[in-house]
């Protein structure tokens, strides 16, 4: 019997010691590398917390309406030889054009997956001020944001982008969402015919362009 708890004490001690993470903030650690073992890159300064909550994001124009929305989820990473914690901001989009919805990945929010590479829309790094961003400094600038739609198989468009900030507008807060045509890697009409098949996909349905979102419920 001793020996039996002995074995279950070493086993639980193990578990609460793989779930044990020493926690940095998951923009600034400069003496670490992002996913060395045994870190949480957490979101210390609550910096995501800006995009996210229960109100969506949305843009009107004059036939497009466009909305955002942003969660933080936590994941645990294993790679060959290091085990790390991470904060991440994963987002979904829906777009209706001329009064018809041609896109909505919002259900993917409520999917656990094993990594936010696996969302549709999930955050990278911050990016320096730019004319777009005069105004942000720290922990405000821009955050990079990688973006790709569903039922993507043209490898053009696999790798998009799209960067956003918040600013005030008076007692509004605004999300300024930038996709620019550069997001786009060569000409997605244009592929290798012998080592790939046509892609069906040729175009983004999300528009290029700077938008400013407001807080709809």
């Amino acid at each position: 019997m001793k020996k039996i708890l002995s074995i279950l004490f070493s086993l639980l001690a193990g578990c609460i010691y793989s779930q044990t993470f020493q926690e940095v903030d998951n923009f600034y650690h400069p003496e670490i590398l992002y996913g060395d073992n045994g870190y949480y890159f957490k979101d210390t300064q609550g910096y995501f917390d800006q995009f996210t909550g229960v109100d969506i994001w949305q843009y009107t124009g004059n036939t497009i309406i466009i909305q955002l929305r942003f969660v933080k989820k936590t994941f645990v990473k294993n790679t060959i030889n290091n085990t790390y914690k991470e904060d991440a901001l994963v987002g979904g989009i829906r777009i209706v054009k001329n009064g018809i919805e041609v896109l909505n990945t919002f259900n993917t929010l409520n999917e656990n997956k094993n990594c936010k590479t696996e969302y549709l829309i999930f955050d990278g790094p911050r990016v320096r001020n730019t004319i777009d961003c005069l105004g942000c400094t720290i922990p405000n600038q821009r955050l990079y944001m990688f973006y790709k739609e569903p039922d993507n198989d043209n490898n053009h468009l696999a790798s998009m982008y799209f960067l956003m900030h918040v600013y005030k507008n008076g007692s509004a807060s605004i999300l300024r969402v930038v996709f620019p045509e550069d997001a786009v890697i060569g000409d997605p009409t244009q592929y290798e015919p012998e080592i790939e098949n046509a892609p069906t996909k040729t175009q983004v349905i999300l528009p290029f362009g700077k938008y400013d979102f407001k807080k709809v419920n």
